[in-house]
Formats: structure tokens, C-alpha cells, sequence
């Protein structure tokens, strides 16, 4: 049996890790930023990325997706979530692990 690949299989994996809790599974303080070379466009947009989190920098596609709280205790995360995701190792041009700058989620 085919495994899925893409953003959904990437979301419903970690939240299906996380299901016991009572919380979100989700970091907001970090993300994962991937930067993608340019000739990987179509395989990217046949894994169902939202438009907030693609997008084209300077001839290249930057991802940012958001990640599990946990990221730093986790095995390997890395390559779990390309695993996931489906992208190949050999379309990045680089990976990183961010600050969110997001305020969205921010409670009082």
C-alpha cells in the first residue's frame, strides 16, 4: 500500500502523535522553513501546500510549516517530516528551524 505524502499526511502524523493531549500539538513559536530549488515546482504543488505557506523568493520556493512543540525531543525530526511530506532530500537548497514571528496564536 502507497503511503500518502504531502502537507494533510505531514498534519494528521504529528496530531495523531500527539492525540492523548489535551493541547494542540503545534509549536508557535518555531517552524520549519524549507527552501526548494525552482525545477521541483510541479512535485511541490502536487503535495497540496497552502498558499500561506509556499511561496517564490528570488527563483527559489520557500515552505514554512508549523511543527510540534516537542520538535527538539523527537528522533530525527528532520527527516520524518520530509518523509512525510514527500519532498526529496535532493530538492532543498536548505533547511532551518525558525522563529514563528507569529502573533496570531499569542494568548493574553
Amino acid at each position: 500500500m502507497n503511503i500518502k505524502k504531502g502537507f494533510h499526511s505531514y498534519k494528521k502524523y504529528w496530531e495523531d502523535q500527539a492525540s492523548f493531549m489535551d493541547k494542540s500539538p503545534w509549536s508557535f513559536k518555531k517552524i520549519l522553513k524549507l527552501t526548494i530549488s525552482s525545477n521541483f515546482s510541479k512535485n511541490i504543488e502536487q503535495l497540496e501546500f497552502s498558499n500561506h505557506s509556499i511561496s517564490k523568493e528570488k527563483g527559489k520556493l520557500t515552505l514554512r510549516l508549523t511543527i510540534p512543540y516537542n520538535y527538539f525531543e523527537l528522533d530525527d525530526f528532520e527527516s520524518k517530516s520530509l518523509e512525510l511530506l514527500g519532498i526529496d532530500k535532493n530538492w532543498l537548497i536548505n533547511m532551518s528551524l525558525e522563529d514563528s514571528h507569529c502573533t496570531h496564536q499569542l494568548t493574553k
